[in-house]
Protein backbone atom coordinates (compact mmCIF):
# COMPACT_ATOMS: atom_id res chain seq x y z
CA UNK A 1 0.00 0.00 0.00
CA UNK A 2 1.16 3.54 -0.61
CA UNK A 3 2.85 4.79 2.60
CA UNK A 4 0.65 7.88 2.88
CA UNK A 5 -2.48 5.73 2.62
CA UNK A 6 -1.10 3.60 5.47
CA UNK A 7 -0.43 6.71 7.52
CA UNK A 8 -3.98 7.96 7.04
CA UNK A 9 -5.44 4.56 7.91
CA UNK A 10 -3.27 4.35 11.01
CA UNK A 11 -4.62 7.73 12.10
CA UNK A 12 -8.20 6.71 11.47
CA UNK A 13 -9.61 6.45 14.95
CA UNK A 14 -13.11 5.48 15.81
CA UNK A 15 -13.60 7.36 19.08
CA UNK A 16 -16.64 6.79 21.20
CA UNK A 17 -17.45 9.28 23.93
CA UNK A 18 -13.76 10.16 24.06
CA UNK A 19 -13.10 7.03 26.13
CA UNK A 20 -12.21 4.32 23.62
CA UNK A 21 -10.67 4.28 20.20
CA UNK A 22 -10.18 1.61 17.62
CA UNK A 23 -8.27 1.75 14.36
CA UNK A 24 -9.46 -0.01 11.24
CA UNK A 25 -6.29 -2.10 11.38
CA UNK A 26 -7.15 -3.23 14.94
CA UNK A 27 -10.56 -4.39 13.73
CA UNK A 28 -9.10 -6.18 10.71
CA UNK A 29 -6.36 -7.91 12.72
CA UNK A 30 -8.84 -9.17 15.31
CA UNK A 31 -11.24 -10.41 12.64
CA UNK A 32 -8.41 -12.20 10.83
CA UNK A 33 -7.56 -13.97 14.10
CA UNK A 34 -11.20 -14.98 14.47
CA UNK A 35 -11.86 -12.64 17.38
CA UNK A 36 -14.63 -10.11 17.67
CA UNK A 37 -13.17 -6.64 18.30
CA UNK A 38 -14.15 -5.09 21.60
CA UNK A 39 -14.08 -1.39 22.28
CA UNK A 40 -13.11 -2.19 25.85
CA UNK A 41 -9.75 -3.62 24.72
CA UNK A 42 -8.66 -0.55 22.79
CA UNK A 43 -6.49 2.38 23.76
CA UNK A 44 -7.28 6.02 24.36
CA UNK A 45 -5.95 8.37 21.68
CA UNK A 46 -3.42 10.95 22.85
CA UNK A 47 -4.68 13.54 20.37
CA UNK A 48 -7.12 13.96 17.53
CA UNK A 49 -6.10 12.21 14.31
CA UNK A 50 -4.27 14.43 11.82
CA UNK A 51 -7.09 14.09 9.32
CA UNK A 52 -9.47 15.91 11.62
CA UNK A 53 -7.13 18.90 11.66
CA UNK A 54 -6.70 18.82 7.87
CA UNK A 55 -10.37 18.66 6.97
CA UNK A 56 -12.34 20.01 9.91
CA UNK A 57 -13.40 23.03 7.89
CA UNK A 58 -14.75 20.80 5.09
CA UNK A 59 -16.64 18.22 7.13
CA UNK A 60 -18.34 18.79 10.46
CA UNK A 61 -17.25 16.05 12.81
CA UNK A 62 -19.91 15.15 15.39
CA UNK A 63 -18.67 15.69 18.92
CA UNK A 64 -18.81 13.44 21.98
CA UNK A 65 -20.64 12.78 24.19
CA UNK A 66 -23.05 11.14 21.81
CA UNK A 67 -26.74 11.05 22.64
CA UNK A 68 -27.53 7.88 20.71
CA UNK A 69 -26.22 5.20 18.36
CA UNK A 70 -27.09 7.31 15.28
CA UNK A 71 -24.65 10.02 16.44
CA UNK A 72 -21.94 7.41 17.01
CA UNK A 73 -22.52 6.02 13.52
CA UNK A 74 -22.38 9.53 12.06
CA UNK A 75 -19.02 10.11 13.77
CA UNK A 76 -17.59 6.83 12.48
CA UNK A 77 -18.85 7.50 8.96
CA UNK A 78 -17.42 11.02 8.94
CA UNK A 79 -14.02 9.66 9.97
CA UNK A 80 -14.16 7.22 7.04
CA UNK A 81 -15.07 10.02 4.67
CA UNK A 82 -12.06 11.99 5.92
CA UNK A 83 -9.73 9.11 5.05
CA UNK A 84 -11.14 8.78 1.51
CA UNK A 85 -10.88 12.51 0.81
CA UNK A 86 -7.35 12.80 2.21
CA UNK A 87 -6.06 9.80 0.26
CA UNK A 88 -7.51 10.97 -3.04
CA UNK A 89 -6.33 14.55 -2.54
CA UNK A 90 -2.82 13.34 -1.75
CA UNK A 91 -2.82 11.09 -4.79
CA UNK A 92 -3.86 13.93 -7.07
CA UNK A 93 -1.49 16.53 -5.61
CA UNK A 94 1.64 14.52 -4.86
CA UNK A 95 1.98 11.85 -7.50
CA UNK A 96 2.79 12.19 -11.15
CA UNK A 97 -0.87 12.59 -12.05
CA UNK A 98 -0.11 12.57 -15.78
CA UNK A 99 0.90 8.90 -15.51
CA UNK A 100 -2.49 7.90 -14.15
CA UNK A 101 -4.63 10.64 -15.68
CA UNK A 102 -6.06 8.28 -18.29
CA UNK A 103 -7.78 6.94 -15.22
CA UNK A 104 -8.21 3.22 -15.09
CA UNK A 105 -11.61 2.22 -13.75
CA UNK A 106 -10.47 1.98 -10.14
CA UNK A 107 -9.20 5.59 -10.24
CA UNK A 108 -12.47 6.75 -11.81
CA UNK A 109 -14.31 4.91 -9.06
CA UNK A 110 -12.00 6.44 -6.44
CA UNK A 111 -12.91 9.91 -7.76
CA UNK A 112 -16.64 9.09 -7.48
CA UNK A 113 -16.12 7.80 -3.93
CA UNK A 114 -14.07 10.87 -2.98
CA UNK A 115 -16.77 13.18 -4.36
CA UNK A 116 -19.49 11.29 -2.48
CA UNK A 117 -17.42 11.53 0.71
CA UNK A 118 -17.06 15.29 0.25
CA UNK A 119 -20.71 15.83 -0.60
CA UNK A 120 -22.55 14.60 2.46
CA UNK A 121 -22.02 10.89 1.67
CA UNK A 122 -24.14 10.91 -1.49
CA UNK A 123 -23.06 10.03 -5.02
CA UNK A 124 -23.40 12.86 -7.52
CA UNK A 125 -22.58 11.17 -10.79
CA UNK A 126 -22.14 14.14 -13.14
CA UNK A 127 -20.09 12.36 -15.80
CA UNK A 128 -22.16 9.28 -16.56
CA UNK A 129 -20.36 8.19 -19.75
CA UNK A 130 -17.79 6.07 -17.88
CA UNK A 131 -20.42 4.13 -15.92
CA UNK A 132 -20.74 1.36 -14.91
CA UNK A 133 -17.66 0.98 -12.72
CA UNK A 134 -16.89 -2.18 -10.81
CA UNK A 135 -14.84 -3.10 -7.76
CA UNK A 136 -14.95 -6.59 -6.26
CA UNK A 137 -18.65 -7.55 -6.19
CA UNK A 138 -19.94 -3.96 -6.34
CA UNK A 139 -20.99 -2.07 -9.48
CA UNK A 140 -21.57 1.68 -9.58
CA UNK A 141 -24.29 2.53 -12.09
CA UNK A 142 -26.45 5.52 -12.96
CA UNK A 143 -29.03 4.07 -10.55
CA UNK A 144 -26.65 4.96 -7.69
CA UNK A 145 -26.85 8.70 -8.43
CA UNK A 146 -28.03 10.58 -5.31
CA UNK A 147 -27.71 7.44 -3.18
CA UNK A 148 -25.63 7.02 -0.03
CA UNK A 149 -22.07 5.85 -0.40
CA UNK A 150 -21.10 4.50 3.04
CA UNK A 151 -23.49 2.00 4.56
CA UNK A 152 -25.40 1.49 1.30
CA UNK A 153 -22.68 0.99 -1.33
CA UNK A 154 -19.51 0.26 0.64
CA UNK A 155 -18.96 -0.75 4.24
CA UNK A 156 -16.47 1.31 6.26
CA UNK A 157 -14.34 -1.78 6.77
CA UNK A 158 -13.79 -2.05 3.02
CA UNK A 159 -11.81 1.21 2.85
CA UNK A 160 -8.50 -0.50 3.53
CA UNK A 161 -9.09 -3.15 0.85
CA UNK A 162 -10.14 -0.53 -1.68
CA UNK A 163 -7.09 1.65 -0.95
CA UNK A 164 -4.86 -1.39 -1.32
CA UNK A 165 -6.30 -2.05 -4.80
CA UNK A 166 -5.87 1.63 -5.72
CA UNK A 167 -2.26 1.48 -4.49
CA UNK A 168 -1.48 -1.53 -6.68
CA UNK A 169 -2.91 0.20 -9.76
CA UNK A 170 -1.05 3.44 -9.05
CA UNK A 171 2.27 1.63 -8.51
CA UNK A 172 1.78 -0.29 -11.77
CA UNK A 173 1.08 2.92 -13.69
CA UNK A 174 4.01 4.84 -12.22
CA UNK A 175 6.47 1.99 -12.75
CA UNK A 176 5.43 1.41 -16.37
Amino acid sequence: MLPVFEQYLDNYYVSISGMWCLTLRDVREKLLRGKKPSLLETSIPKKEPILVDMYKLSLKLPEAPFANRAEVNSYIETQGRLVVIACFDWLKEELNWEKIVDEPDIIKLFKCIRDASAHNNYFNLKDKRFLPLQWQNKTLTIDDDNKQFFSRWMALGDIEYFLEDVSVEVKNRINS
